[in-house]
């Protein structure tokens, strides 16, 4: 766990001030360079215009093409500036998706391998509570949420993150284990397989939806560690996005530069630290909402 989440907050109080001097200038070297050329170049031809005999009109024309040379340069320095942080953004760029590249994908047997063990502990959770200790349902819910969080968490911590592909897992679990619940129950209490009734059906949905919202917690909470490490995923970029309307909206009063870069930083954390407690709340609301009429 530390290796995804090693990077502590921001420095406070007195090691405030020093944050600053760990930062690489290097790449400003070349601009200084070509400051200093200038500076030479430009008091070279003012001694050299100083020792030289004045003659009448001539000190008119050496101003007008020394200025020229002097907008040159200047020019010349612009553009060089523009390149090197250019080249800096660029650097940083690369580092971010360095980072981002490190997570490995999924892979699809190891994917296969945890639906089956989750599908397998929820039709033994199913049995055990149901059939052999005859608890309430409600018991059976709760205990569907608690199985697929823990190991959603295992599935994704070390792994990039796929918001879709996540979603559609949740939803296969979900019904695969939901229906086969059912087909146990049939088999045992010699019912009906399938729902009957609309309300059976709404119950069905629920229940899936519910799983579904369990794993869904898991990967969120996966996903704001992972944003703790300095991680990039798809659900950070969404998460970000969603933060910059946010401050957008809540933060016209604040400055650009880095004050709305911090202010958006503070609706995204904010942001990805409220989506696995509201997944969680709606995981559990549709578990057990049936119960609460």
């Amino acid at each position: 766990m530390s290796e995804q989440s090693g990077i502590p907050g921001g420095d406070t109080g007195a090691n405030a001030p020093h944050a600053g001097k760990d930062r690489d200038l290097s790449f400003l070297w070349p601009v200084i360079d070509r400051i200093r050329a200038i500076e030479i170049k430009f008091v070279a031809e003012d001694a050299a215009g100083n020792a030289a005999p004045r003659v009448t009109g001539a000190p008119q024309s050496v101003l007008e093409a020394r200025l020229q040379a002097l907008e040159g340069e200047v020019a010349a320095l612009k553009q060089t500036i523009q390149s090197t942080l250019g080249a800096g953004v660029s650097a940083a760029a690369d580092a971010v998706a360095a980072v981002a590249i490190d997570l490995p994908p999924q892979r699809w047997t190891r994917v296969a391998a945890l639906a089956v063990l989750t599908f397998l502990l929820l039709l033994a959770a199913h049995w055990m509570i149901v059939f052999v200790y005859d608890k309430p349902t409600i018991v059976l819910r709760l205990m569907s949420i608690a199985i697929p969080l823990p190991l959603a968490v295992w599935l994704t911590l070390r792994h990039r993150i796929v918001p879709w592909v996540e979603i559609i897992y949740g939803l296969v679990i979900g019904a695969a284990a939901v229906f086969g619940m059912a087909f146990a129950t049939s088999i045992h209490e010699q019912t009906a397989f399938l729902p009957e009734n609309i309300r059976e059906w709404q119950e069905t949905l629920e229940y899936t939806a519910s799983i579904m919202f369990a794993h869904l917690t898991g990967v969120l909470i996966s996903s704001a560690l992972q944003a703790r490490g300095g991680v990039q995923n798809r659900a950070g970029e969404a998460t970000l996005r969603l933060a910059q309307v946010i401050a957008l909206v809540s933060g016209r009063a604040v400055a650009n530069g880095p004050q709305l870069k911090k202010h958006v930083d503070n609706v995204q954390s904010l942001v990805t630290n409220l989506m696995p407690i509201a997944s969680a709340i709606m995981a559990i609301v549709t578990g057990i909402r049936g119960f609460l009429n």
